[in-house]
């Protein structure tokens, strides 16, 4: 070959004889060109493989974006129960104005208290006649509702545990006689919550890793096509990079398109379908075009790790089989 036509091309000299012969243009290292051609010829080899591939990478690309809307907002729902649950203190009979402000003054300071709001036994009247539409007066003679400290929490401490910890600080306050708070109400949704999270995380990696395997063994097929080629341009003194990195690009290519039709699949099911029930549904489906492009890039990332697990396993045992 030094004496050939090709004689004074370097160490890759043999390599462009064979890329001549398999008419793939100029194979120099990690040229641009004959990687995308072998990237795309993944495509004509392997079409119903391909297809059935980037279909399934779009739905499973479509469910995990479903999913993500639903747990984002049901994650903002119970922050908003959350920010709404309040601890009540309420104060002892006997204690004069004095000892009311200073009690107020304790509760301000302890750690997770953004607000702290006095109600008077006339205004715990009023709560009450408002909400169950009766006087106390007409029960009894006298006001027995206590007066008591309303306490919101701050963000970050609205968590059973945290809350839990500021009631048991309230109620050892001087002049509290007792602290009420939706204590199971509030344990009931964070469980729920956690329930929803795992659930809809096992989802996800079922998803993910289907989408994965699915794009693996279709690479895999593109492989075992070209596994003489592959040898020959191995003997030649090709790279593993200049022979891996088409396959890497097919695997990409894959996710990406999958994540293209999955962007425009939910694009419509959320304007046709999902939008008209947000309100029943108290959800908000305000999707920002970032969020396309992220399932895009997942989608991606998905064919890169899909070809990487092919590569990493069928392209070893081919190169190896040589030796």
């Amino acid at each position: 070959m030094q004496n050939g036509k090709y004689a004074g091309k370097g160490t890759y000299a043999p390599c462009l004889s064979l890329a001549k012969r398999l008419g793939l243009g100029d194979c120099t290292p990690m040229s641009f060109r004959y990687t995308l051609e072998e990237s795309l010829a993944g495509f004509r080899r392997n079409r119903a493989a391909t297809l059935i591939t980037i279909f399934t990478v779009s739905i499973s690309l479509l469910l995990l974006g479903v999913f993500a809307i639903i747990t984002l907002n049901f994650s903002e729902i119970v922050e908003e129960i959350r920010t709404r649950v309040e601890v009540e203190a309420f104060l002892r009979e006997e204690l004069s104005e004095a000892q009311h402000r200073e009690t107020g003054k304790r509760l301000r300071s302890i750690r997770g208290v953004e607000e702290v709001t006095y109600i008077s036994k006339d205004e715990a009247a009023r709560i009450f006649q408002r909400e169950f539409g009766e006087k106390h007066d007409d029960l009894l003679e006298d006001n027995p509702l206590p007066a008591s400290y309303r306490l919101k929490i701050h963000q970050g401490y609205d968590n059973p545990d945290s809350i839990a910890v500021i009631a048991r600080k309230a109620e050892s306050t001087p002049g509290v006689e007792s602290v009420v708070y939706r204590k199971q109400f509030l344990n009931l949704i964070e469980t729920r919550a956690r329930t929803f999270r795992y659930a809809t995380l096992f989802i996800g990696i079922v998803l993910g890793l289907s989408a994965i395997i699915l794009v693996a063994n279709t690479i895999r097929l593109t492989i075992e096509a070209k596994r003489g080629i592959i040898r020959t341009m191995k003997l030649v003194g090709a790279t593993a990079m200049f022979i891996r990195l088409p396959f890497l690009i097919e695997g990409i290519l894959h996710g990406i398109i999958g994540g293209i039709l999955a962007a425009i699949l939910l694009g419509v099911s959320i304007g046709f379908f999902i939008e008209p029930l947000s309100e029943d549904l108290l959800l908000s489906f305000e999707i920002k075009t970032a969020y396309y492009l992220v399932l895009i890039a997942v989608g991606g990332l998905l064919g890169f790790i899909g070809s990487m697990v092919s590569i990493g396993r069928f392209l070893r045992e081919t190169l190896s089989a040589q030796t």
